[in-house]
């Protein structure tokens, strides 16, 4: 008897494991997902590029310190979308990438978030690009 129920703990245990391991259907269209991670991947290049542009201003001594406090609330928000999460070893070969939790968004609401948060670090890229180019002319006094 006392086999038997050692056999059934261990039968469901096995269950569980092999059921809950299954890698799992992502709900929603992978179209629109797709265009999610498309301005993912567009966000991350500007990440990338703003990266640079924090290394001049430091060699520069320019004081970034308002941008960077924006910068680090986008690096708090941005998030990666279902079914697109990055490895460490894929295609894209980047410094930058996104740890944060995924949010329990439909897909229409991935595709939203996503484009909110390529339109904050655009504005952000340009912001930087802006701090770093080289003052042409002085003003006029």
């Amino acid at each position: 008897m006392k086999k038997l129920s050692h056999l059934l703990i261990l039968g469901s245990v096995l269950f569980m494991t092999i059921s809950c391991s299954g890698k799992k259907e992502i709900e929603g269209d992978p179209k629109i997902y797709a265009e999610a991670n498309d301005y993912l991947q567009k966000s991350l290049d500007l990440r990338e590029e703003i990266t640079g542009f924090e290394k001049q201003a430091k060699e520069s001594n320019i004081d970034y310190s308002d941008l960077k406090e924006e910068l680090k609330t986008w690096d708090k928000d941005i998030i990666e979308v279902p079914g697109f999460e990055h490895s460490h070893d894929d295609e894209h070969g980047r410094e930058y990438h996104v740890h944060n939790p995924m949010k329990p968004f439909k897909d229409s609401e991935h595709l939203d978030y996503q484009k909110v948060m390529h339109a904050e670090i655009a504005q952000l890229h340009e912001k930087f690009k802006m701090l770093t180019v080289p003052k042409v002319m002085e003003e006029v006094k």
